[in-house]
């Protein structure tokens, strides 16, 4: 069967179709993913490719084989040689194969690629392919011809209706939606990456590195954990109490120890960790000392009194005529957000844009652009870059086009990784470096942007007391002290109404401005928008709330594998509207509310048991009413509108059905 004559097949099917030259990959066209071709103008001499954006599918594109099999059996647990008989599948060249799926109804879902680097070559494992977005996503359907010459061709027969054929297993769904939980575990299974184990720190001379060795030989890390409510999955992963993906990201690894991939784990700290360190971490509150005792106490060992240090630094008091006349006028990186020999924090969410606005900041400062009509004191800037690497030249070429300034000639630089800030010798390292600089530039750094600070936390815990005070200290000792300069801190929420940054509340206290961001959705990954509020200041006006819109650009020198262009972009300032303020719930709200999510997860629990949809689960007036119990029915007729209405946290979805807004589809 030729092109055409398989083009109306798929068209029945209710595919969306892409042409291009035969022998070719990529669409030659640039709005080819926001309308299907006309069939009857396909030519046999033409390719066609499946439009996954607009036929509601998806692909399971593997490349290595191999790798891809033991990533399959021994980490998502699928039998990855049975797959064949069990999707339909399809192949261009005998080293690959796809898979075919309809995608399930999931948020602004793009490409996902598993790769990693063997020598100069980057070897990529499997894709993810489909998007929900206005991203076009497509791939070549047979019998187009793969550049190599070989026409594709089906393994398994295309099912004859569009509903045969099969949903994304949920597997699949969970690692779409949760992939930068998975993605180092997998690379993990493939002995492609692993984490670096915890420094030790031993207090004093009475605490050795026997106590660890002797704790862990009588503990397991599986042990700490269960202790402490998390819940094995599988043979080798657990899933954190403090979990909100409900994603088992904490992984036993090979030598017995585990890593974390839970943003809001206690263990996830870049690091991995034994038996004792567990304990150090959860049941010590990542204090050193204490965890040597704890474990001492479980061992049978005598505890160890600790003396606390003696500050051996002259004392002096100062009269206060000594300071007045010391006082000087603030000296402004940023006028009225970012001031010399400050330290500044900004929080929120992860992906909520944090890293956009640092480095939109960074640019002005190093090219001595205003930022959007605040005066900027141009100067050395360096950006330690924990977290993002891949996306961070992207993001300063969009910034470049967006603001028609070149970086060429500035003075911004960045680290090629995260700095452990608590470990003395590797922030000296990196201070080394910044003066290293300084001579280059004659001129010390105006602003140093921590991004983020968990990634540049080193070897305790945010939530200790004692850790975030040395981190605290270390960031004055070697970056604020040393160069007088603006220290900016990157750091992610960390309590449920996203008040304040995550970890211990020494941190704000040190703080002499502290900025949040709120992130508004768009409709796609390129229309978006974001709050920036200042929550603290130490001195002097603060900000006014700030708004800001992505302005997305493409970068045509930097095709992918099918010529697409590269995408990225910056921020522009917009209109700020205040947020509407939520009103909260009443009593008879409440009891509703919980009523009708109880029994909608009851529904959903037996229709999973019986292998029905989730998507079509909802609650009749009678259930809701049934659950309420002894509540008048004007007073649940009035509750029930106020949450449809005011509160938007029910859908009627017609006369007497219902359902949460936020409710499982699948």
């Amino acid at each position: 069967m030729g092109i055409k004559e398989s083009a109306k097949q798929y068209n029945a099917l209710g595919f969306q179709l892409v042409a291009m030259k035969s022998g070719h990959k990529g669409p030659q066209t640039r709005d080819w993913h926001t309308k299907g071709v006309d069939v009857e103008q396909l030519t046999d001499q033409q390719n066609i490719g499946l439009i996954h954006n607009l036929s509601s599918t998806c692909s399971l594109d593997i490349d290595n084989r191999d790798d891809a099999i033991r990533i399959f059996q021994d980490y998502l647990g699928m039998d990855a040689t049975a797959m064949k008989s069990q999707y339909p599948c399809w192949r261009g060249s005998r080293e690959g194969i796809k898979f075919l799926f309809r995608m399930p109804n999931l948020e602004r879902i793009g490409i996902k690629k598993l790769t990693y680097k063997e020598d100069s070559d980057v070897v990529t494992v499997f894709e993810l392919r489909g998007s929900t977005g206005n991203t076009g996503v497509q791939d070549l359907l047979p019998p187009s011809i793969h550049p190599t010459g070989i026409p594709y061709e089906w393994v398994t027969n295309l099912p004859d209706t569009f509903e045969e054929i099969p949903l994304l297993p949920e597997v699949l769904i969970d690692l779409w939606e949760n992939w930068d939980i998975h993605e180092k575990p997998m690379l993990h299974c493939l002995g492609k990456w692993t984490p670096e184990p915890v420094k030790r720190q031993l207090p004093t001379k009475n605490d050795t590195a026997d106590i660890i060795e002797l704790f862990n030989k009588n503990y397991t890390p599986n042990e700490i954990l269960e202790r402490n409510g998390y819940i094995k999955k599988g043979e080798n992963r657990y899933l954190s109490p403090h979990s909100k993906t409900k994603t088992p990201g904490t992984v036993v690894l090979d030598d017995g120890t585990i890593y974390s991939h839970h943003g809001a784990d206690l263990l996830s700290d870049g690091h991995s960790h034994d038996a004792f360190d567990i304990a150090r971490i959860l049941e010590a509150n990542s204090d050193w000392k204490s965890a040597f005792n704890v474990a001492r106490e479980k061992l049978g060992i005598e505890q160890v009194i600790y003396e606390n240090p003696i500050d051996v630094r002259p004392f002096k008091f100062f009269h206060a005529s000594e300071a007045i006349d010391n006082a000087t006028p603030p000296k402004w990186v940023i006028r009225n957000v970012a001031e010399e020999d400050s330290l500044i924090g900004m929080f929120g969410p992860p992906k909520t844009g944090k890293s956009f606005v640092t480095i939109d900041m960074a640019c002005c400062v190093a090219t001595g652009k205003d930022w959007h009509e605040k005066k900027t004191k141009q100067g050395l800037v360096l950006y330690l870059a924990g977290e993002g690497h891949r996306g961070l030249s992207r993001r300063l070429l969009g910034w470049e086009q967006v603001n028609n300034t070149p970086l060429k000639d500035s003075k911004l630089h960045y680290s090629e990784r995260g700095v452990q800030i608590l470990d003395n010798l590797d922030a000296e390292m990196m201070r080394n470096e910044a003066l290293a600089l300084q001579d280059t530039y004659k001129e010390r750094p105006t602003l140093i942007v921590i991004d983020t600070l968990a990634r540049n936390f080193g070897p305790g815990n945010e939530n200790s007391t004692e850790d975030m005070n040395r981190f605290v200290a270390n960031v004055d000792r070697y970056i604020r002290e040393e160069f007088r300069c603006a220290v900016m801190l990157i750091h992610h929420v960390g309590h449920n109404d996203g008040s304040r940054g995550r970890g211990s509340s020494v941190l704000p206290a040190a703080l002499d401005a502290e900025y949040k961001v709120n992130k508004h959705d768009g409709l796609d990954n390129a229309n978006w928008s974001l709050d920036l509020e200042q929550t603290l200041i130490k001195d002097g006006r603060g900000m006014s709330p700030m708004r800001f819109s992505f302005s997305e650009t493409e970068f045509h020198h930097l095709l992918d594998e099918e010529g697409q262009p590269t995408t990225s972009g910056a921020l522009v300032a917009d209109i700020y509207v205040p947020p509407e303020k939520k009103k909260s719930l009443g009593p008879n709200q409440k009891i509703v509310l919980e009523a009708l999510e109880t029994v909608y997860a009851r529904k959903v629990r037996q229709a999973r048991g019986v292998g029905q949809d989730v998507h079509e689960v909802t609650v009749t007036q009678k259930e809701l009413r049934d659950e309420v119990g002894d509540m008048s029915r004007s007073g649940l007729a009035n509750a029930k509108k106020a949450l449809i209405e005011d509160h938007k946290t029910i859908e009627e979805l017609e006369p007497g059905i219902y359902a949460p807004t936020e409710r499982e589809l699948f």
